[in-house]
């Protein structure tokens, strides 16, 4: 039996499995005392029945709502996709209207690009910015599943390679940068910090979001003072990317991970415990324009810019469409620690690691997703 929330009024813990409930119920110190591999090998030797926590009683509540409720939660979830553009195009408006402002706003846009929370490994994380009334709307929206195989230890780090990484990346602010998601309760005494691109997080005004969220720079500096910390600070990567993205389109189920080996190294180096994450639905919000002419476009784009411009388009327009994200936790891979990994190491951890995602994606995808293709890696 699954374990599940009994409902929302509860402390959010899962029932236990039958065959787990003693174990489940230790502490974070017995779990730091148990007995862990002392090289890279996968902990799934006995396949336990997973941990998932289903969306609180309110959130499903308000997500079947009609009326009123359904067109608020529809303009905001399409407000939030839109985040990106909205932001920064409203400070250049204010910059262009109101002549007393520019100074402040040319010398904040400065700031953006120096602020050094951006290489300092834990972002400028906020607490009730993660917790606003606003995320209720959103992940009534798009309610968020959380699937854990197995129970993560709160006092070591962990990389979170998650795939795949749609068109806006939602798993990365919807998933881990709300509270509403119930990401906390379920990686209990885990900081899950995502990383983003250098360049979001100089897009003014949107990148004091991103920061809010919990959110880092996937720069070596950062990503090695993030897990240097310890004590549950861990990384989130969308492995694949931006030219991933340009493979987004519903039931589409294709990674680019065979030449990303970057996050397996940060991790050996840290001794960072590899997390392969797949998150179901994040690739079904958008459809995504098609044309050969237009993807070699996109792609010496994205070769120059290091970021893509997919052409996408949803529910009359940009509206995203109402999906719900499944996001599948595996059994961590242990690594061992080494500052110095050579290149078989990191071939030999990087090939167990997509191993393990073929088995993850495989167990559940007949669960979570039984319509969608076969898991292409590429």
């Amino acid at each position: 039996m699954l374990a599940t929330r009994a409902n929302a009024s509860d402390s959010m813990q899962p029932r236990e499995p039958a065959a787990d409930k003693e174990s489940a119920t230790s502490s974070a110190a017995e779990l730091s005392d148990s007995p862990r591999p002392s090289s890279s090998e996968s902990c799934n030797s006995v396949m336990e029945e997973p941990y998932v926590f289903e969306p609180s009683k309110d959130i499903l509540q308000l997500s079947q709502k009609g009326g009123l409720s359904m067109v608020l939660q529809t303009f905001l979830a399409t407000l939030f996709t839109a985040l990106v553009l909205v932001m920064p195009l409203l400070l250049i408006y204010i910059f262009i209207r109101v002549s007393w402002a520019r100074i402040p706003i040319v010398t904040y846009m400065a700031f953006c690009f120096v602020d050094p929370a951006l290489n300092n490994g834990v972002g400028r994380r906020i607490q009730w910015v993660r917790t606003m009334s606003i995320w209720k709307y959103i992940n009534a929206y798009f309610p968020v599943r959380i699937v854990l195989e197995k129970r993560l230890d709160p006092s070591l780090s962990y990389i979170f390679g998650v795939s795949p990484h749609g068109i806006l990346c939602f798993s990365g602010q919807v998933v881990m940068g709300s509270l509403k998601s119930g990401i906390d309760e379920a990686l209990k005494g885990i900081i899950v910090h995502p990383a983003g691109l250098r360049h979001a997080l100089t897009l003014p005004l949107f990148r004091d979001y991103l920061l809010a969220i919990g959110t880092i720079s996937s720069s070596r500096t950062s990503i090695r003072k993030c897990l240097a910390r310890g004590n549950g600070h861990s990384v989130g990567i969308v492995i694949g990317g931006a030219k991933e993205s340009l493979y987004t389109n519903r039931g589409s189920r294709q990674l680019i991970l065979k030449n990303r080996k970057g996050f397996v190294r940060e991790a050996i180096m840290a001794g960072a415990h590899l997390v392969p994450t797949f998150v179901f639905g994040e690739n079904d919000i958008f459809l995504q324009v098609e044309h050969p002419a237009l993807r070699r476009l996109q792609r010496w784009l994205q070769s120059k810019m290091m970021f893509a411009l997919p052409v996408f388009y949803g529910r009359f327009g940009l509206i995203p469409r109402r999906t719900q994200l499944t996001a599948v936790f595996g059994s961590p891979l242990f690594v061992a620690k080494n500052p110095s990994p050579s290149h078989d190491e990191i071939n030999r951890v990087h090939a167990q690691y997509l191993d393990e995602l073929r088995r993850v994606y495989a167990r559940f995808k007949p669960i979570y997703d039984p319509e969608g293709d076969d898991l292409v890696i590429a």
